[in-house]
C-alpha cells in the first residue's frame, strides 16, 4: 500500500465536540478537507452551523448537531442524531473544554464541577456511548484533547490541570480496555495556541514574555498546526498506536 493511502479518510464519519471555534474548528475543517463526513458539535448553534457551512462551501460534507456536553441526556440525543443521519461513527474527537483562570483559593465547588463536567466527564460519557458502535464495527479512532498542563502545573488553573491529567490517564485506560476490539484511543496535548481560550493570556505582556522564553520556537501555535496530528491519529497511519499522549506545544514541555 502506498504510504499516503494510509492517511486517507474519505467517507469516514467524524464527530468533533467543541468544533465551533479554536482548535476544534481547525480540526473539523481539516478532517473534512481530507474527505471525512464531519459532525460539528457544541452548544452554540449559530457557530457550529457557520463551521459546517464553511466545510460545505469548500466542497466537504458536514452537519451541525448541537450538544451541551455537561448534559448526559443531551449527549445521548446528539449521538442518536448522528446515528440516524450516518449510521455509524468512525472517528471521535473529544475537544470540548473550558479553562477559567483563577487562584485555587478563589475556586468554588461550582467552578470545579463546571470544569470537570465539561473537560473530563463529557469525554468519558461520549466515548462510552460511541465505543458501543465501534466495538460492533471492530474498529474506531478516539482522540482526546488534553493539554500540556495535564503534565505540568499552572498557578492559576488547578481544576483545568487536574481535568487534563485525567484525560491523559483515561486515554491510557480506555486504550487498554478497547484494544481487543480494534479501537485506537490516543490523546493530543496542545500547548499554547492562538485561540479564544488564550486571549486573556495573550493580552498579558509579562505572561507572553514568559511563554516566549519557555517555548523553544518562541511563539504560540496557529490552530491549523494541530490538524496534521489529528489526521494522523484519525487515519490508518496510526493503526499500531494506542494509549499515546502527543505533545504539540512548540517544545514547551521539554524543560
Amino acid at each position: 500500500m502506498d504510504c499516503l493511502e494510509k492517511f486517507r479518510i474519505e467517507d469516514k464519519v467524524a464527530i468533533v465536540t467543541g468544533g465551533s471555534k479554536g482548535l476544534g474548528r481547525a480540526m473539523a475543517l481539516g478532517l473534512a478537507q481530507a474527505g471525512a463526513k464531519v459532525v460539528v458539535s457544541s452548544r452554540t448553534i449559530s457557530l457550529i452551523e457557520e463551521t459546517a457551512d464553511e466545510i460545505i462551501k469548500k466542497g466537504g460534507k458536514a452537519i451541525a448537531v448541537p450538544v451541551d456536553v455537561k448534559n448526559p441526556q443531551g449527549i445521548e440525543l446528539m449521538v442518536a442524531t448522528v446515528m440516524d443521519h450516518y449510521g455509524r461513527v468512525d472517528i471521535l474527537i473529544n475537544n470540548a473544554g473550558i479553562a477559567p483562570m483563577k487562584k485555587t483559593i478563589d475556586i468554588n465547588i461550582e467552578d470545579w464541577n463546571d470544569v470537570m463536567n465539561t473537560n473530563l466527564k463529557s469525554a468519558f460519557l461520549i466515548s462510552k456511548i460511541i465505543a458501543k458502535g465501534m466495538i460492533k464495527q471492530r474498529k474506531g479512532k478516539i482522540i482526546n484533547i488534553g493539554s500540556v498542563l495535564g503534565n505540568m502545573a499552572s498557578n492559576v488553573a488547578m481544576p483545568y490541570c487536574v481535568s487534563k491529567a485525567g484525560i491523559a490517564h483515561m486515554t491510557r485506560v480506555l486504550a487498554l480496555e478497547w484494544a481487543p476490539f480494534g479501537i485506537n484511543v490516543n490523546c493530543i496535548a496542545p500547548g499554547f495556541f492562538e485561540t479564544e481560550m488564550t486571549a486573556e493570556q495573550r493580552e498579558d505582556e509579562s505572561h507572553m514574555k514568559f511563554l516566549k522564553y519557555k517555548i523553544p520556537f518562541k511563539r504560540l501555535g496557529k490552530p491549523d498546526e494541530i490538524v496534521g496530528t489529528a489526521l494522523f491519529l484519525a487515519s490508518r497511519a496510526s493503526d499500531y498506536m494506542t494509549g499515546a499522549v502527543l505533545y504539540i506545544d512548540g517544545g514547551y514541555s521539554i524543560w
